[in-house]
């Protein structure tokens, strides 16, 4: 079997714009719960340490994990762009 060495610069886009669509999905889910908690009746001790632990804790932690998709999006981004560069510079 022949070993293939760099990639296919579309799949790589196709990941990437998959990376980013799955950010931008994390962001809505983020967004939804964040409203429906605000939106929740629910009063006491128990209210508010949940929501500590969301807006302090697991909102940000998930902002993080979006923020690190998009960078990966665009790192996969760049890196098919350079492979085409590459490839058009070898058969000019």
């Amino acid at each position: 079997m022949p070993q293939f060495l760099g990639q296919n610069p579309d799949e790589v886009d196709s990941f990437a714009s998959l990376l980013a669509a799955d950010a931008a999905d994390l962001e809505r889910v983020l967004t939804e719960i964040s409203a429906r908690l605000r939106d929740t009746t629910w009063v006491g001790s128990d209210r508010t340490k949940f929501e500590s632990r969301w807006l302090g804790a697991h909102a940000p932690q998930l902002e993080q994990l979006a923020q690190s998709l998009r960078d990966a999006s665009s790192i996969a981004a760049s890196n098919a762009a350079g492979q085409r560069s590459e490839t058009d510079e070898l058969y000019r």
